[in-house]
């Protein structure tokens, strides 16, 4: 799985290769978190039950599994700076 980041306050972004591990706690932090909340409501996520964010983790699986290349997530925080993740 690859992952990319660009900070507003650069040209470039970064790519590295990261274990799926870490690509699904990242995601699952991001639809638990509090601190993430605004963000998660400017894409229509509201608060999510932990059965929820269960599914949600197993749907994201099972994209990553179908669909090689795929952008699975990009998230955009208030500062500008962009991650995402792509098989």
């Amino acid at each position: 799985m690859r992952m990319y980041f660009k900070g507003t306050k650069r040209s470039r972004s970064n790519e590295s290769s990261i274990p799926n591990a870490f690509a699904f706690t990242f995601i699952r932090n991001f639809l638990t978190d509090k601190q993430n909340k605004q963000i998660r409501e400017e894409y229509f996520i509201g608060d999510l039950s932990s059965k929820q964010v269960n599914q949600a983790m197993q749907d994201i699986k099972w994209l990553f599994k179908s669909y090689k290349g795929l952008d699975v997530v990009t998230i955009e925080n208030k500062d500008g700076d962009v991650s995402k993740f792509i098989l």
